[in-house]
C-alpha cells in the first residue's frame, strides 16, 4: 500500500471515530442520553422528528462517505464501490423509514428493533460487514 493510500485509509478510519467521539456536539438525538439510561421501562423522549431525520440522515451519510472512502482504498475496484454506493442507498431508504414507524409505535420496555435499526444507521456496521465479504470473494472473483 502506497503512503497516499495509507493515508487515507488513516484519516477515514480517524473521521469515523471523530464522527463517533462528537456524535453528541455535532449531532441532535435525544435517543443517545435514552439508551444509556433506564429506557427499558421508560417511554420516549421528546423529539424534534424533522431535525433528528436530518441529523440522522447527516451522520449516515458522513459515516457512508467515509466507509466509501476506506472501501475504495482497500480494494480499488470501481464495482466494489458502485454495488457499495448502491446499497447504502437501499439500506438507508428502507431502515430511515422503518425507524420512524418503529419510533410512532414504541411500547415501553419493547426496545430491540429501535434500538438495532437506529444503530445499524448510526453506526458504521455495514463497512464492517463489507469488507470481510469482499475479502472472501478473493482477487479472482469477476467483481
Amino acid at each position: 500500500m502506497d503512503s497516499r493510500r495509507f493515508t487515507a485509509l488513516g484519516l477515514s478510519i480517524f473521521g469515523l471515530f471523530a464522527v463517533r467521539f462528537f456524535e453528541s456536539d455535532l449531532f441532535y438525538d435525544p435517543l443517545i442520553d435514552f439508551f444509556k439510561g433506564g429506557y427499558q421501562s421508560e417511554s420516549l423522549p421528546k423529539i424534534n422528528e424533522l431535525s433528528w431525520g436530518f441529523n440522522l440522515s447527516g451522520r449516515y451519510l458522513l459515516n457512508a462517505i467515509l466507509s466509501l472512502i476506506i472501501l475504495n482504498t482497500i480494494f480499488q475496484k470501481k464495482t466494489i464501490i458502485q454495488f457499495s454506493v448502491i446499497l447504502y442507498g437501499a439500506i438507508f431508504l428502507v431502515f430511515l423509514p422503518l425507524l420512524v414507524v418503529l419510533i410512532h409505535y414504541y411500547v415501553p420496555g419493547e426496545y430491540r428493533g429501535l434500538f438495532y435499526v437506529r444503530r445499524f444507521l448510526i453506526h458504521p456496521v455495514l463497512l464492517l460487514l463489507l469488507i470481510p465479504s469482499f475479502y472472501m470473494l478473493g482477487p479472482k472473483k469477476n467483481i
